[in-house]
């Protein structure tokens, strides 16, 4: 052996080992599965988690941790056991994963076993609510719809409104050149395009549907924008649930809430209470599922109450309202964890 100079010469640091992990990136990427680093502190929550959809309980979840302790990467690995395509390449590697949580003292025989009746049900639809700056309902029905798409589901998209308003901006834009140069000229006293306005629509933007809506009498010789089409978030979730489990071998859906905090964060006295209502209907939605499973995990860096000191009164009163409705999980992490992480994030040459 030649001459040491250092600790590098003798370690190195295990490639899977990771600092973050972005939920949306990495959804469903095996080799984020298998780089999971078991601890016993994340097992037990991973099994906690495993039991309650075996067992169909505790549907609504606020799982609070500080930053950089592991609650993103446990929420991909149960992401992926629920939501991973059932075939032999994706069996092999739920198989590596339960060899590595058996091997975690105490809990490790109990979660594995947990795991392994997981991926013998049906897969769940995952849905990820990341873009929370604006309306809250916007930032679901777009999380649906995505969640759609990455399954190749869009044929169970109902209308809504906004899919109806870009079908009839093209339908002017092809057959009624008349119409559509006159619905350009009013779009354009908005300070925006068709491009622009068509955009915003696709992503389910409550401000540009409403400058459709008072546009549209306008050029259709007075007419209201009013199909009958399912818009509201609670429905289509429902009925999107209860569709793919009878006729797409599914269970149910899973939501998770990323970034959390951030939303609390940003939210203002005009929206806190319609956005609080909204996550009081979804909580109860998932609380009341029984064939159709829906669960809802948000994830956060501290508990709700905890935000007092910089959010109003109004604000924190707007929560008070679904603190009922939602079990608060807190990830806590020991100096054991922490030596676990180390251990393996280090390779020995």
């Amino acid at each position: 052996m030649g001459k040491i100079n250092s600790l590098k010469d003798v370690i190195s640091f295990n490639s899977n080992f990771k600092t973050a992990i972005n939920l949306y990136l990495s959804l469903n990427k095996t080799d984020k599965v298998l780089s999971y680093i078991p601890t016993m502190s994340s097992v037990r929550f991973l099994g906690e988690y495993a039991k309650a959809v075996l067992e169909n309980k505790e549907q609504a979840t606020l799982l609070v941790g500080p930053y950089g302790k592991g609650k993103s990467h446990l929420l991909l690995v149960l992401l992926a056991v629920l939501t991973l395509e059932r075939n032999s390449e994706n069996t092999e590697v739920i198989n590596e994963l339960v060899k590595k949580i058996n091997l975690v003292e105490e809990v490790g025989p109990i979660v594995a076993e947990e795991i392994h009746k997981l991926w013998s049900k049906k897969k769940f639809l995952p849905v990820l609510i990341s873009d929370t700056t604006g309306d809250l309902t916007q930032a679901f029905l777009y999380g649906l719809n995505d969640a759609m798409k990455r399954a190749q589901l869009m044929d169970l998209i109902p209308d809504t409104y906004y899919s109806i308003a870009i079908e009839r901006i093209n339908d002017w834009k092809q057959n009624y050149p008349d119409t559509f140069v006159a619905f350009e000229r009013e779009i354009s006293k908005y300070g925006k395009t068709t491009v622009e306005l068509e955009a915003e629509l696709k992503m389910y933007s409550k401000d540009s549907l409403s400058i459709f809506k008072k546009i549209y009498p306008s050029i259709t010789a007075g007419s209201e924008f009013n199909p009958m089409v399912v818009s509201e978030v609670l429905p289509l979730y429902k009925s999107i649930g209860e569709k793919i489990v009878e006729d797409y071998e599914y269970s149910g859906i899973y939501i998770v809430f990323d970034e959390f905090s951030k939303f609390i964060e940003s939210q203002n006295g005009i929206a806190a209470g319609a956005n609080m209502k909204l996550l009081q209907d979804i909580c109860e939605l998932a609380t009341d599922s029984q064939n159709a499973q829906i669960y809802f995990t948000m994830i956060a860096h501290k508990s709700i109450k905890e935000y007092g000191q910089y959010l109003s009164q109004d604000i924190i009163n707007s929560f008070t309202g679904i603190e009922g409705r939602i079990i608060e999980k807190t990830f806590v992490t020991s100096e054991k964890n922490n030596f676990e992480l180390i251990k393996n994030a280090i390779v020995k040459d």
